[in-house]
């Protein structure tokens, strides 16, 4: 199973030493922030963890891709937080449009199968009816 965000930012923070309360701190969020993650991290807060946490690869936090840590020869992230965003909102354009396509093929066999199920019935009202009279 794939680690979510929140594991990945949980080992980071083990990783650096210390603790949930001192990071939440540092970047300038409540105390609960970590344990109410539920999918991502708003682009707000991936900033200030960037700009606290220099090091820390944002493509590794929030896609899980590469490494924990930056290259020790850069300074800054070699992907803006904004361009990972980017890729994380065409990766949910794509996926929605994938469930989309799965949903209409589903509707029309529901309509394909309802229109047989109808033709079933009234074959089997003719057959009764044709039984009842012969």
């Amino acid at each position: 199973m794939e680690e979510t965000v929140k594991e990945r930012l949980k080992r980071f923070i083990k990783a650096e030493g210390i603790s949930e309360r001192e990071f939440c701190r540092r970047v300038g969020v409540g105390s609960a922030y970590i344990q109410s993650i539920r999918k991502s991290i708003m682009p707000d807060t991936l900033q200030q963890i960037t700009i606290q946490f220099p090091h820390l690869n944002p493509i590794w936090l929030m896609l899980g891709d590469g490494d924990m840590y930056q290259p020790e020869e850069e300074k800054k992230p070699e992907v803006a937080p904004s361009e990972v965003l980017l890729k994380l909102l065409d990766d949910a354009q794509n996926e929605k449009a994938r469930l989309l396509s799965i949903i209409e093929s589903q509707q029309r066999t529901i309509e394909r199968l309802t229109e047989l199920t109808k033709k079933a019935d009234v074959h089997r009202a003719d057959d009764a009816t044709s039984a009842a009279v012969g």
